[in-house]
């Protein structure tokens, strides 16, 4: 049995984007491309009941996906290079293609069905003008950049309505109105946004589109709450959302019903809605939030794991509690679809009816030939005495009594959390001989927003976690060799693998992905105003805002710096913006800590989860390289 590598990555195959529909399931699946290792294979799936399920499409665009009447499925791609969407429907009892519509102009992706040979398509409204076409462009609003978009001055997230029929495209919403989120049910087209001219407001206002007027009704004004999730029950309209008044812009939401222009409180919820658990095979993506038979069924993230509950319009029941992510969801004849993953492999399709799991689809049987390290539980006391548990992967060749070096992981958010999901980098690290170990410090979610909440607190309590979980790890795990420890995250992960060499001398190597150096640099991240002010709970025009800001910032304790350390950062993360990684590497090697950075050109904030392949393969080189130089 082989050892799996950083090569496997092009074996690896998720799937995702389930879609149910009048007897027909349809999904997508996706895969790295080891001919064109900058693409992946995108495939789209259709199952009718009876069939056994046969490949619609292979495509080297990530496609949307819409099931219509008459056994019609309907999917997009977008040819970036002209600027065009392709519109495809396929006969699905003919196995043929139908039709083929190019809408010249606009990068959008089919996303619902609305009957009568209707769909509804979204993306972003076209720039004025090329940003190549002239050597400068304007800038005169916030946000100006987007992490996955790159420049967005000027422009708005919009929805389209395609009628078929008539062959005609028809953008639904204002010019200045930017879409954040949107839920077709019933007839109900609902739309979370705002219009603005300067800046963008963080909690948008809720809409329903109305097709007789073709304008938005306002529902509920913009400036009041963060919306989750909406749902029609018994004609009746409930509101996930949260004022975020207590805890913050992550603030867990509540479950409201509207009525009178007002959200009256039903329920009260302290977990998110959505699945946060990370793990680094998150390609295809979906809906983690539906509506069947007249409940709302949702995705949260508890501790460590994903459960899916239902809300019945008065009370929050327990659907299925599921030892790892799910990602994506669909109903179908009672029963639930889902894609999810487990310890030990990627997203794949279920199903889930009357107790009972079934898995549908089995894309990676090669794994059944490589060697997978499992996670076994540490449990242990944090910083504040609570008990808590991480997770401990053993090298895969492990012998007792050996010595073998290190790694702890770090997730990021840092309202996001670990849990019993495949995770290849850590796999690619325990085959390699390390121990890798990895915990839900302070401020991660799923234990409720008291213990997400870090506000103002960045670098204390939750580094002190840390600190606590490495000792129970050296404690209990005698063979891991306290000498040879290295340490590494991206996001708010890189954030605090800067603040950890900056704090302590204990690992000798360090790897600082998308990371921060300080804060006040990171305001001109796509989400910083917001974000920024809200985590360090004060703001640069405040008196102590200035010394706050550098209080929590990495680059403050570089003096204290001497571990060797890799910085890995994307040219178009405009999340953490690559400043921040220059940063910390100019510091580092003024002083003269060795130290490297790989810049990766074209991509973005989410490289290590969905980004080209073979950069993905790339970097877990470089992490993979770094560590066995100056750890074994």
């Amino acid at each position: 049995m082989d050892g799996l590598t950083v090569n496997d990555l092009y074996n690896l195959t998720n799937t995702g984007n389930v879609r149910a529909q009048n007897g027909v399931r349809a999904w997508v699946s996706a895969q790295a491309n080891a001919h064109q290792p900058d693409t992946y294979s995108w495939r789209v799936w259709a199952q009718p009941d009876g069939q056994a399920a046969f490949v619609v499409s292979n495509t080297a665009q990530q496609p949307g996906l819409a099931l219509a009447e008459d056994d019609q499925l309907v999917y997009s791609t977008v040819d970036k290079d002209k600027k065009q969407t392709r519109l495809y429907s396929y006969d699905l009892q003919a196995h043929a293609l139908q039709s083929t519509v190019n809408l010249a102009g606009h990068q959008l992706r089919v996303v619902e069905y609305l009957g009568e040979n209707r769909f509804l398509l979204s993306g972003r409204t076209p720039r004025k003008e090329a940003l190549d076409a002239e050597p400068w462009h304007e800038v005169n609003e916030v946000p100006y950049w987007s992490n996955d978009e790159g420049v967005v001055n000027a422009t708005r997230r919009h929805l389209w309505l395609f009628d078929g029929d008539h062959q005609q495209l028809t953008d639904l919403l204002p010019a200045d109105f930017d879409c954040m989120n949107y839920w077709w049910q019933d007839g109900h087209l609902l739309v979370n946004g705002a219009s603005y001219q300067d800046v963008r407001p963080f909690k948008d206002g809720l809409y329903e589109y109305d097709f007789d007027q073709q304008k938005l009704v306002e529902l509920v004004a913009p400036g009041k709450y963060r919306v989750d999730t909406v749902a029609w029950l018994k004609g009746q309209l409930y509101v996930v959302a949260s004022n975020c008044k207590v805890f913050g812009m992550g603030e867990n939401p509540n479950f409201y019903r509207y009525s009178g222009q007002t959200l009256h409180l039903v329920a009260k919820w302290d977990h998110n809605v959505g699945n946060i658990l990370v793990n680094d095979m998150t390609v295809v993506g979906g809906r983690t939030a539906l509506v069947g038979d007249d409940q709302l069924y949702f995705c949260s993230t508890v501790v460590d794991h994903t459960e899916v509950h239902c809300f019945d319009g008065q009370h929050l029941t327990l659907a299925f509690s599921w030892a790892g992510g799910v990602n994506s969801l669909a109903f179908q004849d009672h029963q639930l679809l889902f894609a999810a993953t487990t310890a030990t492999e990627p997203q794949q399709l279920y199903s889930f009816h009357a107790g009972d799991f079934k898995q549908l689809t089995a894309e990676n049987q090669f794994l059944k030939q490589r060697k997978v390290a499992k996670m076994h539980e540490v449990s242990y006391n944090d910083s504040t005495g609570r008990e808590c548990h991480g997770w401990v992967l053993y090298p895969v060749n492990y012998e007792k009594g050996q010595q073998y070096p290190g790694v702890l992981e770090v997730h990021g958010g840092p309202r996001a959390a670990y849990g019993t999901s495949f995770f290849h980098e850590m796999q690619v690290l325990a085959n390699a001989g390390y121990f890798v170990f990895l915990t839900n410090l302070h401020g991660s979610e799923g234990q409720g927003d008291e213990y997400a909440d870090l506000r103002g607190r960045y670098g204390q309590v939750d580094y002190d976690d840390l600190m606590t979980f490495v000792d129970a790890v050296l404690q209990q795990y005698p063979d891991v060799d306290p000498e040879r420890l290295g340490v590494t995250g991206g996001s708010y992960g890189g954030f605090m693998t800067n603040w950890v060499v900056g704090h302590t001398h204990r690992f000798k190597a360090a790897v600082s992905e998308r990371s921060i150096a300080t804060w006040s640099s990171m305001m001109i991240s796509d989400i910083g105003p917001e974000f920024v002010t809200d985590q360090m709970a004060t703001s640069l025009t405040q008196a102590d805002g200035m010394k706050a800001f550098w209080q929590h910032s990495p680059l403050a304790y570089v003096n204290n710096m001497q571990t060797p350390t890799l910085f890995l950062h994307s040219d178009h993360d405009f999340r953490c913006p690559i400043p921040e990684g220059y940063q910390m590497f100019q510091a580092l090697k003024l002083k003269g800590v060795p130290t490297r950075m790989v810049v990766f050109h074209g991509s973005n904030h989410d490289l290590s989860r969905d980004g080209r392949p073979d950069q993905r393969a790339k970097r877990l080189n470089e992490v993979l390289a770094w560590f066995n130089h100056y750890l074994k």
